[in-house]
This record gives C-alpha cells, structure tokens and sequence, in this order.
C-alpha cells in the first residue's frame, strides 16, 4: 500500500511539471484586455467594434488531474459532473479497493492456517505397529537432532553449522525455510518417524545415500531409506514428495498464500492505473470543457459603426452565436 500511495504522489508530481495549458487564444487575450487596451481597440476599429459578452468559466486542468488523481472521479466532477467517467472511476475505486482488501485478508488467513500447521498445534502420528506419538507436525529439537548427525558424517562436506541456519523464532524465515529448502526436512514429523525411528517410534540408524567418496569435500546427501514398510530398499531422493507428505501439504498451503497476496498486489496495480488514468481523463474533460464553452455566447446586442457614402452612422444590432 505504501508503494502505491508512493507512485501516485511521484506521477502527480511529474504530470503537474509536464502538464502545461495550451496557449491562450485570440478569445483569450480579447477578454484578458485591460479597459484601456479596448478602448484603443474600438477607436482603431474602422468598420465595427463587436462587444460579445461571453458565458464562459474557464476551469483549470491541472487542478483537475491533481483531484482526480488523489480521489478519481473528483476532477471530472470539477470540470463536468455530466460526463459519464465522472462516475466510472469511483465506482472502479471501491471495487479495486473491495478486491485489494479481500484478497490481502484472504492471504493472512492462509497464512495463520499454514504456520498454524507447522508448528501451532498439537497432532497425533499414529506408528505402524499402533504406537501414538503426539507432537507438532514441525519440530526444531528433531531437525537439530538429525541435522548434527549429518554433520558428523564427513568433515569436509558442505554440511555444517553454516549450511543449516534455520532461525530459532517463529519468523517469517522460519516459515519460508522449512518448506522451501531439503534440509529442513529431518523436523518434520512423518520424516522423522519413517526414516529415523523403526516401527515403534523409537529412533534407529539413519540410512543415508551420499554421491561421491568418503571424506570427499564432493561428497553429497542424495536420500534416505526408509526403516520399515514394504519399500525399505527403495531409495528416497531428497527432492521427492515421498520424504515428507506433510511437508508437501505445507507447501501448497504456502502457495495457496501466496497466490491471495499475489491477487491483492494485481488489485493494487490497478488502484494505481485508476488513479492515473482518473487524472489523464480529468485533463481529457477540462479540456472538452474549455473548448465547447468558449465557442458558446448569450444573444447580445452589438454595436456599429458604419461609414456607408463616407458618414459614420452608429448601428444598432442582434448577434447569436452558437
């Protein structure tokens, strides 16, 4: 929200530098004259001396951009109420608003319900043999557990403290890591109780598959064996929905997120293009404005001063235009 309110004060900033009026007419400049200058004019005048007395109230297009881009819709109805986008800006206004606020509630919903999954509520893992474990589907004690065995495994790998910097808090890090990067995964609960404990639930031997030689600093973790069921020889790649289903329902929680907040950014790009357009449409209409009523007058009487056979006669006459 911020950013918006940035590019609409930054872009009626730049329109109020290169927005300029265009050049006065010769209507302007007759009705910009001082009393002495038409005096001069109707004694310079040979044949008439035309007094119109226009119905014209010039309306400024500056102010009307800058209104309508701060509340679109103002601007038009300062210029004129009558034209239709007078009223379509506004109407668009409240429903960008309606889909910025819906969609950026909707988002932090889904995200109390995602960390609210992780690690905010006490769930039942049920073990093969009928064991009941209770615990959060995420726990920090178990990634710490198995990630410092990992660590143990060869000195000169990639894997040490460094390499594992899952933050300690509930931050915004710590809900991002856990579902975005493999090593995370060993905190997971069904992880931990598939590949780290035997069919009681009590923990056993980790089976690792690393590529590359022992003490290499090449040497990579690739998967794990499971330690009961039917698919114990069946290797696990790290990157594969096997390791961890809850992981994976995590994950699409965290997308499902995401594409809220992402519809709430879409509604805010647009709050901007209306906003911005509001303002063009404003100097569009003032425009409009300008040049209809000033080619517009009252009935008026004119005087003339007529030479006919060479004697000055004043003339008396009734002049529309339309």
């Amino acid at each position: 929200m911020k950013k918006f309110i940035l590019l609409i004060f930054i872009a009626g900033f730049a329109f109020c530098l290169f927005s300029q009026e265009k050049p006065k007419t010769d209507i302007d400049q007759w009705l910009n004259q001082t009393e002495e200058e038409q005096q001069n004019a109707m004694r310079d005048s040979v044949v008439t001396n035309d007094l119109i007395k226009i119905n014209y109230n010039r309306k400024n297009a500056q102010l009307a951009m800058a209104m309508s881009m701060l509340v679109p819709g103002a601007g038009q109805f300062y210029a004129n109420k009558t034209v239709l986008t007078t009223y379509i800006f506004p109407v668009l206004e409240i429903g960008l608003i309606g889909g910025l606020v819906y969609f950026n509630n909707q988002g932090k919903d889904k995200t109390k319900k995602y960390e609210k999954y992780a690690n905010g509520e006490i769930v039942t893992y049920i073990t093969p043999d009928g064991t009941k474990i209770t615990g959060f589907r995420y726990d920090r004690s178990r990634q710490d557990e198995i990630q410092a065995i990992l660590i143990g495994v060869n000195q000169h790998d990639i894997y040490d403290n460094g390499y594992f910097r899952l933050d300690k808090t509930n931050s915004q890090h710590f809900y991002e890591d856990i579902g975005k990067y493999p090593q995370y995964v060993f905190g997971w609960m069904d992880w931990y109780y598939r590949f780290a404990c035997d069919e009681s639930g009590v923990r056993d031997s980790i089976r690792w598959k690393f590529d590359g030689e022992n003490d290499s600093p090449n040497m990579r973790w690739t998967g794990n064996y499971p330690l009961w069921g039917n698919d114990t020889e069946t290797l696990i790649p790290i990157d594969s929905h096997e390791m961890s289903r809850m992981r994976q329902t995590y994950i699409k929680m965290r997308n499902d997120a995401k594409d809220s907040y992402s519809m709430a950014h879409f509604f805010t790009l647009g709050l901007a293009f209306n906003h911005l357009a509001a303002g063009l449409d404003a100097i569009r209409v003032t425009r409009n404005f300008n040049r209809y009523y000033i080619s517009q007058s009252v009935p008026s009487l004119n005087f003339y001063a007529a030479m006919p056979l060479g004697n000055v006669t004043p003339m008396l006459g009734l002049k529309w235009t339309f």
